[in-house]
């Protein structure tokens, strides 16, 4: 994978999102809302999330204490994406 800036990592974070959801999520959504809560992601959407994730960032989601806490934003998300793809 490519370094990405945490922009790039945002808009991917944006475009996965949207996929999920089948719907334009960027009017939805600030940096730091609860995306889960804002999109009304349900349990089937997280585990699709979660496997959209690994496809598109290269790590397995999910593993690690500091994954669950990254949920709670999208700011939280694509820090955290930043910080596994420069690892």
């Amino acid at each position: 994978m490519s370094t990405r800036t945490p922009e790039e990592i945002r808009e991917s974070l944006l475009t996965l999102l949207g996929g999920i959801k089948r719907r334009d999520v960027r009017a939805a959504l600030d940096d730091d809302d609860n995306f889960m809560r804002a999109l009304h992601l349900d349990s089937l959407d997280a585990v699709e999330l979660t496997v959209q994730l690994g496809a598109e960032f290269g790590f397995e989601f999910g593993t690690e204490d500091e994954d669950l806490d990254a949920l709670q934003s999208l700011s939280a998300l694509t820090a955290l994406v930043a910080k596994r793809a420069a690892a």
